[in-house]
């Protein structure tokens, strides 16, 4: 697990930072440095779900500045392609919900959908899917409703349903904002009903801002304790706190904020999206936290993950003498208990004994259709990190006050 940067790392990423403090301030384009490596920055802008605002940014250089036509070419490339991808997106997500409209699903569209509204432009906040909350009840409907407008059912597990319409748009449908189990549950399992109707839309809702913003700080832990929120989740609780400071009642985020027993860490990731985002130059001390987002890409490091899900499966037995070890823990990840593949393949609830065929269901799928499997790099994920990198993990989330891997 990386846990420092180099002194040309620090310097590469400080003025990623620079370039998208610029781009949401509407500020001067930093001038780039001396020997800068152009693909590098373009790397990780990619990695960190950023691209789109680096690239449009980048490219208001003065003439003297910008870099050579090479990467000047590849800048432009994704400028237009999230740019299209943007009014693709747009017009799609009119089209659900003018559809749950016609058929009176109630709906509250999550996350991206409005986030992108926080930023100059829509494009500049790239998304890979559309969440919407909806009640559960209306599941009948909601499947005819996508299949009427051209969209596959791909899949449901314990609270999503997830719907595709290829090539390029991805719909999960919430049935709860976060799992059953999770401590936030009794407090978010009602927020479609404590929600407001949108102007011009009969069933369509939106939550308060301080419960958006609530929600986005859990929606952002539960990827921070599970692998890692990046740049991008940084970024956003700069612009909708910047965007809607004045507006917030204090008292009541106050209170949430301690039901849900994230004051620590909205306190210390909001400290670091103002000294990173709020100035011409960004205050960066690379320190454990900020390296850890820093390296965390967009949703967060699958070796952490991973690292997390082993650690957790091989110390949940109090007897310590029935603990896995790190191999037992590589053979479940290979062949998943029943309840797991039950999620996605609910005939083993009736019919166990096929077990079996949902492995290989399951891994024909990975390897020969989504063709998402590095059997190499899982393995060393699974096998290679040391008590260092935990100790490591838990000191940064004592940091923004999550007392262990709970």
């Amino acid at each position: 697990m990386k846990k420092k940067l180099s002194d040309i790392e620090k310097k590469e990423y400080e003025y990623l930072i620079k370039v998208l403090a610029s781009a949401v301030n509407n500020t001067d384009v930093p001038l780039p440095y001396e020997n800068i490596n152009w693909n590098h920055l373009i790397y990780y802008a990619r990695v960190c779900g950023v691209n789109a605002l680096f690239a449009n940014t980048v490219l208001k250089l003065p003439q003297e500045y910008l870099p050579e036509d090479e990467i000047c070419g590849k800048l432009k490339r994704i400028k237009n392609v999230e740019l299209f991808l943007d009014s693709v997106l747009n017009s799609e997500i009119e089209n659900i919900l003018k559809a749950f409209d016609k058929y009176k699903i109630k709906n509250l569209p999550l996350k991206g959908y409005f986030m992108k509204r926080e930023y100059p432009r829509s494009d500049f906040r790239s998304i890979s899917d559309f969440d919407i909350l909806f009640d559960k009840k209306q599941i009948d409907v909601v499947k005819k409703v996508f299949d009427e407008i051209g969209y596959d059912f791909l899949h449901n597990d314990d609270n999503q349903y997830h719907f595709q319409k290829k090539p390029y748009v991805y719909i999960e449908m919430h049935s709860t904002l976060v799992h059953e189990h999770e401590h936030y549950y009794p407090y978010l399992s009602e927020q479609l009903d404590h929600s407001s109707k949108r102007e011009k839309y009969e069933f369509s809702y939106e939550m308060s801002i301080e419960d958006y913003y609530i929600y986005m700080l859990v929606h952002n832990s539960t990827h921070f304790r599970m692998g890692g929120m990046g740049i991008r989740m940084t970024l956003d609780t700069y612009l909708f706190y910047k965007n809607h400071r004045d507006e917030l009642d204090y008292d009541y985020l106050s209170s949430r904020l301690k039901l849900f027993k994230l004051e620590q860490f909205d306190v210390r990731v909001r400290e670091i999206a103002f000294n990173w985002f709020s100035g011409v130059t960004p205050k960066m001390t690379f320190d454990d936290l900020e390296i850890y987002i820093l390296l965390s890409a967009t949703l967060g490091r699958v070796s952490t993950g991973v690292m997390v899900g082993s650690y957790k499966s091989i110390n949940d037995s109090k007897n310590s003498s029935k603990r896995k070890s790190k191999f037992s823990y590589l053979i479940s990840s290979i062949f998943p208990k029943k309840s797991l593949m039950a999620i996605e393949h609910p005939y083993l609830n009736r019919f166990p004994f096929l077990l079996p065929v949902s492995w290989f269901s399951m891994w024909f799928r990975r390897l020969f259709i989504k063709k998402n499997v590095h059997i190499k790099q899982g393995i060393k994920n699974r096998l290679s990190y040391t008590d260092e990198d935990v100790k490591y993990f838990k000191g940064v989330l004592n940091e923004v006050g999550f007392k262990d891997l709970d």
